[in-house]
């Protein structure tokens, strides 16, 4: 039959046979998401009407299942959607799924047609601009709240999910609610408590792959709901850093089953938590069997962090969403805790043995994290050299012995370090490790530019006359001068400002020579 004749049949039809057309359109357009054939004659508003007259009516109780299912199906279309979800119709769905009580509903639905409505709320807060406005009345949130808290007995895991699936949406397309959300209703206190619970639940086995998905429904709802957090006050920084030790208790689980996805959706949630109450990621050593050790304190949460970063390093497509998270957490990290800035600078940046490769070449994290250093994507590059310079305490000779200075030159273009002394810092001033003998012994051969050994080269001038040289020189000026008028290439000098400045003539370069003369301390001493 076609599905001109299947629609026909559900809003023209007798009870038992539209109870046969909706068996018919679910088992031929279950995976469908668009339907052109509803365009027109209004039957597309026809269909939506006849379903929603069957759900309002309980002695159509057999059929409202099918009801709700093809209307899930359905929704998936974007296609007026927004004239058919008036406020009447969707407080109606609302209450479908238990989520609103009306002073006339006479009945009470049954949790499997709960669970149809809960993802049928899904899907249209999804494809209508319209319902993400409405849905985010103070009614709606204060019960979908107050059951994410007490849940129905009769609920299944799977339903408590969907709930808490509901108010992620409601907090990623309505901004306004979230004030709600966090202020009015202690959703974030409620959601927090839940987290607690399932990390509290695993202590020696690894995490169930309901309680993971479940508890990553809750970390990305957190994330919507602090998003741009102003400056807490003493009682909400309180509530932060109990926030933060269940993150910790939560990313130490055991977990075998999307462990990246659990651990990245705690990462999201790290960068928008107030620096204040990042210590509380840090534990001092309870026992002999924390292999993280460092200065008597557990390691444990930041070298979990340090392999999430790694495996993101791997990722070869979609690197802004896959890198940006983790990196700005560790950038956060880095700069409020001092005792992880020294054990991640010590994970990533150990004392120079291996001076013979470039500091990009290998697979090490820090060898990847050089090779984003050149990345055409400013934002990945951007970040990358922010976190190595803040782990080289923002000394400019300590990034070049690490990274080079061909792989940092552009990040000390931005920040105006050419050339220029080096700026103050509120680092503390003591040395966080010596230099190497390997370091040592090849510390003149050392080429500042690749980061790395290099055998003494002949002097290409050596045996040239005077009258040659200068030859050499005037046909090199020439040459640079050509490229540069032809707009090949841009030379430039460093400005008063530390910044490359673009030159008219290239015997500029040669005017301001001795002012870019510096001398390059290595030394890991402060």
């Amino acid at each position: 039959m076609s599905k001109k004749n299947i629609f026909l049949k559900i809003t023209k039809g007798k009870p038992d046979k539209v109870a046969e057309g909706l068996k018919e359109f679910y088992d031929l357009c279950e995976n469908m998401s668009e339907f052109p054939i509803l365009n027109g004659l209004n039957l597309r508003l026809d269909v939506w009407k006849t379903l929603l007259w069957y759900l309002s009516n309980d002695i159509y109780s057999s059929l409202h299942l099918q009801c709700l299912r093809t209307l899930r199906v359905l929704s998936r279309d974007k296609t007026d959607l927004d004239n058919i979800l008036t406020l009447p119709n969707l407080t109606f769905l609302l209450t479908i799924a238990n989520l609103f009580k009306e002073n006339k509903q006479k009945f009470v639905y049954e949790p499997e047609v709960i669970f149809e409505g809960q993802k049928l709320l899904c899907n249209i807060l999804f494809n209508s601009p319209k319902v993400q406005v409405m849905i985010g009345k103070p009614d709606y949130l204060r019960c979908l709240i107050e059951r994410i808290e007490n849940p129905i007995e009769s609920f299944t895991q799977e339903m408590r999910l969907f709930d808490i699936r509901i108010l992620f949406l409601v907090t990623a397309f309505n901004e306004y609610s979230r004030r709600f959300v966090k202020n009015e209703f202690k959703g974030d206190v409620c959601l927090a408590k839940i987290l607690e619970d399932i990390s509290s639940q695993y202590n020696s086995s690894p995490i169930k792959e309901d309680d993971v998905n479940l508890a990553c429904e809750i970390l990305k709802t957190l994330f919507n709901v602090y998003i741009h957090v102003e400056d807490p006050s003493e009682k909400v920084t309180e509530k932060f850093k109990n926030l933060v030790s269940i993150l910790r208790k939560l990313i130490l689980c055991q977990c075998e089953i999307k462990k990246e996805e659990l651990h990245s959706n705690i990462v999201n949630l790290l960068t928008e938590v107030p620096p204040e109450s990042y210590s509380n990621l840090l534990q001092p050593v309870e026992s002999d069997n924390c292999t993280h050790v460092y200065e008597n304190t557990d390691m444990s949460v930041i070298k979990v962090l340090l392999q999430l970063l790694d495996i993101k390093l791997e990722y070869k497509l979609d690197l802004i969403e896959n890198i940006t998270p983790v990196l700005s957490c560790l950038i956060k990290l880095v700069k409020s805790e001092r005792l992880m800035r020294k054990f991640m600078r010590l994970e990533i940046l150990p004392p120079l043995k291996d001076v013979m490769k470039r500091p990009e070449e290998g697979n090490t994290t820090k060898a990847k994290l050089c090779q984003l250093l050149t990345s055409p994507i400013t934002e990945i590059r951007d970040l990358v050299a922010e976190f190595l310079f803040i782990l080289c305490k923002e000394n400019v000779d300590r990034m070049i012995k690490y990274t080079g200075y061909g792989n940092a030159a552009g990040m000390f273009a931005n920040k105006g370090l050419l050339g220029h002394p080096q700026p103050k810092t509120d680092y503390s001033s003591e040395s966080e490790d010596s230099e190497t003998e390997e370091y040592s012994k090849y510390k003149e051969q050392i080429n500042p530019v690749t980061g790395c050994y290099e055998k003494p080269k002949p002097n290409p001038l050596e045996g040239m006359s005077e009258e040659q040289k200068e030859y050499e020189v005037m046909q090199l000026i020439g040459l640079v001068d050509k490229l540069t008028r032809e707009g090949v290439v841009q030379p430039c000098r460093i400005g008063e400002d530390g910044k490359p400045v673009p030159i008219e003539h290239v015997l500029e370069l040669q005017n301001n020579l001795p002012k870019q003369q510096t001398t390059c301390d290595t030394s890991d001493s402060d």
